[in-house]
């Protein structure tokens, strides 16, 4: 599918303009040509001849390649896993490449998937909040090193090994050994209430010392969510939409009722085509916009909803060592320590399968290793992909398919991405 030309159409067209138009990257409102906030007639009008004035300019983009061969395998694969709907998108040396879009959003309308469509990423989301978190850590907010309860004002010991220290390196890592069966699925647990050394939570616990076994947690990337209100005073879907989305023009949100465009939420279903839960019940689910360390523990775990296009561009960030559209979001020595292996770093004396959040991936292509995360929950299933040699980036997300497991990565991106590789890797 060609796509050549786009207008700027949307709330986030200065971001647009800056994205399509680098040497326009410093332009400012100008004071005092803004309304009021509360002038909100004068606003809309503005709005409205800004838009005018913008329909009436296209910009030039980059081409997709068109190839029915890729087109057909693609489609096999999407069928063959029992995919309601799902996008695939793919860019290489900073540039988009290929794009294909899948089944419905909602079945019963009749509403195809297409690049507006916002799919929940479950566990990329881990990938996407530690950009943030990195954030933090380079303006000395963070330590990946410092013990956690200096930060939490009470004592996080493991009651097996007391003398062990819980840092966010092991959090990022995977290391943290700390269980979610002890209490972390309810709602109404407090942070201290399951990890405070007063309490003797040994449910919640491994017996063996932070940095020593590789375990993947829930619970611990959950803790970076509470550890960015802590430190900030913001909510976190606030701070990450400043400091990380916003900059880059990109729409997305850690519940679906905070996107700006919320009627382009997918609905959710299982593998055999059952409604699971429709835009209504996702855009009415609770959401609480306080600052909470306490209790928002949960939040970056696996709720980010985002197009495939945008979350495509995440990896387009890294690949370009944290510098995206002539916005800088990461320094690339940054970038380059979250891609490398944190064994013999702070506490952590074994090679985790991942850096700082991002998934160091040895058994996709063989001799490559290939960067990113991968997210599952029910039935639904997303991969961001990203290999430095190839500059190939490659984004995939559903609403719901097959699912299952070869090897640690679901079948369908496995298949998917053997596809992709054979045009466009190395």
């Amino acid at each position: 599918m060609e796509k050549t030309w786009g207008i700027c159409y949307n709330p986030l067209c200065i971001q647009n303009l800056r994205r399509m138009f680098p040497a326009a990257s410093g332009f400012r409102p100008v004071p005092g040509l803004v309304p009021a906030k509360g002038d909100d007639d004068i606003r809309r009008c503005i709005c409205f001849l800004l838009c005018l004035l913008l329909s009436q300019a296209v910009f030039p983009a980059h081409a997709l390649d068109n190839n029915p061969y890729l087109d057909e395998a693609i489609r096999k694969v999407f069928k063959n896993h029992q995919t309601i709907g799902g996008e695939l998108i793919v860019a290489k040396n900073g540039q988009f490449v290929y794009e294909y879009d899948y089944g419905y959003s909602y079945v019963r309308q009749k509403e195809p998937v297409n690049e507006r469509t916002h799919f929940r990423i479950a566990s990329v989301t881990k990938l996407l909040s530690a950009i943030r978190v990195m954030q933090l850590v380079e303006a000395g907010k963070l330590d990946l090193d410092r013990d956690l309860s200096e930060y939490y004002g009470y004592d996080i010991r493991n009651p097996y090994v007391p003398d062990s220290r819980l840092t966010l390196r092991n959090l990022m890592t995977h290391t943290a050994s700390l269980k979610v069966s002890g209490g972390f699925t309810n709602t109404k647990s407090t942070l201290r209430s399951l990890l405070s050394t007063d309490k003797k939570q040994t449910a919640n616990y491994y017996n063996e010392a932070f940095g020593s076994v590789y375990r993947y947690s829930n619970f611990g990337a959950g803790i970076m969510g509470s550890l960015i209100e802590l430190v900030t005073g913001e909510n976190v879907n606030d701070d990450v939409s400043a400091h990380v989305f916003a900059p880059l023009g990109i729409d997305a949100a850690y519940h679906p009722s905070l996107l700006a465009d919320t009627d382009s939420v997918a609905y959710l279903y299982k593998r055999n085509g059952t409604l699971q839960y429709s835009r209504r019940v996702l855009l009415s689910r609770d959401w609480d916009p306080s600052v909470n360390p306490e209790l928002h523990y949960r939040t970056t775990v696996g709720s980010i909803w985002i197009t495939a296009r945008d979350l495509c561009r995440i990896g387009m960030l890294f690949l370009q060592g944290g510098e995206l559209d002539g916005v800088r979001l990461l320094k690339e020595e940054t970038v380059q320590e979250m891609m490398s292996s944190q064994k013999g770093k702070g506490n952590v004396v074994i090679d985790s399968p991942y850096g700082l959040c991002v998934n160091r991936v040895d058994n996709l292509i063989d001799g490559y290793l290939i960067y990113g995360h991968q997210g599952l929950s029910d039935d639904i299933c997303a991969n961001l992909y990203f290999e430095p040699k190839s500059q190939l980036v490659f984004a995939f997300v559903t609403n719901g398919c097959n699912n299952n497991l070869k090897d640690a990565i679901c079948s369908i991106s496995r298949s998917l991405f053997t596809e992709i590789w054979a045009i466009y890797g190395d």
